[in-house]
């Protein structure tokens, strides 16, 4: 009985041993994969989170090609995402739910000081706050918005809080300020004026010079702040080696037929390398304004 009741415990305790090797065996793959899918390697696909600038539709057809030419450039997946709107998708970037995060400047701030992303590059052209209005439209000038309907992108977009900022600069505020209109996204706010069904918009002059480009009844009537343009972030995380192929392949598009092709297809005029200290300008619109 004593040699049976030997050879049960070295059964249980070899039970026992190998259980816990499949413990830690298990938690090893997972925290590897975990690994593998923040620095796309194995071939996990990295994940480019898009600002959602343009209804969700329309960004995923614009800027797919952008995807898929890192894919292609990077020999590993590429995944394009968004999110339904402007604070789901900050929520997202303070998280770090993304590995490349392309962004409006004051968030791209934002996300810098919490170390979570580091500022690698924008576009080579600068972008500036803009105030349209119907091509049809007696309008001339800002001053003629007082108690008129002017649309803007969200609240919290830096392109609406420059623009309020600019019509208070110029007196039109209490009595006098526009009635303000909050749209879902800046294509959305432009759409309005398009459509005649507002007196003018905030704008930006990325989209409003594609808008002109199609021949959409659109002019301006007032011109705020020139910075630099949205910006591209790359997760502090992320392998070095892989986060500098991701802006090389950036910057280089313009130097390439098919890098210059997509960069006509999404409209974008190309990519430089760029210093955090350059956003400094937008600094001051990380506070939420009225």
């Amino acid at each position: 009985m004593i040699g049976c009741n030997k050879s049960v415990h070295k059964s249980q305790r070899l039970v026992i041993f190998v259980l816990l090797f499949m413990v830690l065996l298990s938690n090893h793959c997972l925290a590897t994969e975990r690994s593998n899918q923040r620095d796309g390697k194995d071939g996990n696909a990295i994940s480019l989170g898009f600002f959602p600038i343009i209804s969700t539709v329309a960004l995923y057809k614009r800027f797919g090609p952008l995807a898929q030419y890192l894919s292609t450039e990077l020999n590993r997946p590429v995944q394009l995402k968004t999110a339904k709107n402007f604070p789901t998708f900050f929520k997202r970037t303070s998280k770090r739910a993304y590995d490349i995060v392309v962004t409006a400047p004051h968030f791209a701030v934002k996300a810098s000081d919490s170390t979570l992303y580091k500022i690698r590059a924008t576009l080579t052209s600068d972008v500036q706050q803009l105030i349209i209005t119907n091509t049809n439209s007696s309008l001339t000038s800002i001053e003629q918005l007082s108690g008129q309907i002017v649309a803007t992108p969200p609240k919290k977009a830096l392109m609406t809080k420059m623009g309020k900022d600019l019509f208070n600069q110029i007196g039109l505020k209490g009595d006098k300020k526009p009635i303000y209109k909050a749209f879902n996204s800046h294509n959305a706010a432009n759409e309005a004026v398009i459509a005649g069904k507002v007196a003018a918009a905030i704008a930006s002059s990325n989209i409003v010079k594609k808008e002109m480009k199609q021949g959409n009844p659109i002019k301006i009537i007032g011109r705020g702040l020139k910075f630099p343009n949205m910006a591209t972030l790359i997760a502090s995380d992320i392998d070095k080696e892989l986060s500098n192929s991701i802006i090389k392949s950036l910057v280089n598009m313009k130097n390439t037929e098919k890098g210059r092709a997509v960069l006509k297809q999404i409209g974008f005029p190309g990519y430089r390398t760029i210093n955090a200290s350059e956003y400094e300008i937008v600094r001051p619109y990380l506070k939420n304004k009225k």
